[in-house]
């Protein structure tokens, strides 16, 4: 089963290994400064809270929100440009932090990197999307691959330019997307599969009446609320129970272990239908996060990310498929700019909700409430695949699961 899934994953088209290349660039340089930013305004800016929060809330806002309005501009003009232009205004922004002092600067710079990262995003998962549906799940499982070696390769950059000036990782990084931003721009090809552009009316009118859409969304929501925990219940469950230092261990476990699971990650995804993988995946959450405070130390909590990293790994490349099975032919920037907004909504309640149970909760209540969360989404995507079981989603028949 092995060598065959490896097999099937040499298919995978030259151009579509390039943009996977540029994906682990393109996050590599993205966490070579991400972990940066508000201890930059903080410590040497001397930015108080207030404006610490607006300028991050004006990059995730325009970043969550816009893909979208973006989605339905590329289903009409093509993903190109929208790619190029996405990671050139992150070099734009990512310049104005090295020169800008005011918060208010910062904050139209923020702005400026979320819109690229809309543009960028609007585009590159429907140019997946695009391929034949064999291709496009083996792409969307590769693509996952890439962004976790972004996440081990760019905190050791920017631990190594911090040693010189903080700000050096900000030009270093608004170089990457420079040059990463001129190189789509010159592959034209990645237009090829987009032969007639589709109206925005078609497409806005697509995504708004497709009731088994909505039903997904719903289905993915609880997973973004989790996920979100990621970069606030996570790290700060951590450091009260052994301290801040013991944080980038976190995030070295999550990218490493999404790195190994990558070959069981393939092989069930190639013997298994998506809309199958995500309840189940769904239960094993319910499981983990239930056990993740029966003992308080440091150890069992990073074994807990590993577990959550394989039901991330799982989970996302399944979505992400179910989007392509789910989004007619011609609009499928519009529908994952639907699930765009769909993963601000979860993330934005797990941002707020995730701070304040664990500020406020025992560990035991907080973790059981995000089981909780899982058995939602668990029973919400089992009752999906039972409504459309059979029926014909998008362009593309479901196949059906053999395990």
């Amino acid at each position: 089963m092995l060598k065959k899934s490896i097999t099937n994953y040499k298919a995978v088209p030259p151009l579509v290994w390039k943009v996977l290349l540029t994906q682990f660039l393109m996050n590599s340089s993205h966490f070579m400064t991400v972990s940066l930013l508000a201890v930059y305004m903080v410590n040497t800016l001397k930015f108080g809270a207030w404006e610490v929060a607006t300028v991050m809330t004006a990059n995730l806002i325009s970043a969550q929100v816009l893909p979208f309005l973006f989605g339905l501009m590329a289903d009409k003009y093509g993903f190109r440009l929208f790619m190029a232009g996405g990671l050139l205004l992150r070099a734009l922004g990512l310049l104005g932090f090295v020169f800008g002092q005011g918060w208010l600067e910062l904050a139209a710079m923020a702005l400026v990197m979320g819109v690229g990262v809309a543009m960028y995003e609007s585009s590159v998962y429907p140019f997946f999307s695009k391929q034949p549906l064999p291709i496009a799940t083996r792409a969307f499982v590769l693509n996952n691959q890439m962004l976790n070696m972004g996440v081990v390769v760019g905190p050791l950059l920017s631990g190594v330019l911090l040693m010189y000036d903080v700000r050096l990782a900000f030009v270093v990084s608004s170089f990457l997307f420079g040059c990463l931003g001129l190189w789509v721009f010159a592959q034209k090809n990645i237009d090829a599969s987009l032969t007639q552009g589709t109206v925005v009316l078609v497409s806005l009118k697509r995504v708004l009446n497709d009731r088994r859409f909505f039903f997904f969304l719903l289905a993915v929501v609880p997973w973004y609320f989790l996920f979100a925990q990621l970069y606030v219940s996570f790290p700060i469950y951590l450091s009260q129970i052994a301290g801040d230092a013991a944080v980038p261990k976190m995030f070295l476990v999550n990218g490493l272990v999404g790195l190994v699971f990558m070959v069981v990650t393939m092989t069930v995804m190639e013997t298994a239908a998506p809309r199958t993988v995500l309840p189940r995946v769904y239960v094993m959450a319910v499981v983990f996060f239930f056990a993740a405070p029966l003992l308080p130390t440091a150890w069992w909590f990073l074994v807990f990310v590993g577990c959550y990293t394989m039901v991330e790994t799982l989970i996302l490349p399944a979505i992400e498929t179910l989007v392509t099975e789910l989004a007619p032919d011609g609009s499928q920037s519009t529908f994952f700019g639907a699930l765009s907004v769909a993963s601000a909504i979860g993330g934005s309640l797990g941002y707020f909700a995730g701070s304040w149970m664990t500020l406020n909760m025992d560990g035991h209540t907080m973790w059981s409430i995000f089981s909780g969360v899982a058995a939602l989404g668990a029973a919400l995507s089992f009752w999906f695949v039972k409504t459309q079981s059979g029926l014909r989603l998008g362009s593309k028949q479901l196949p059906q699961s053999t395990i």
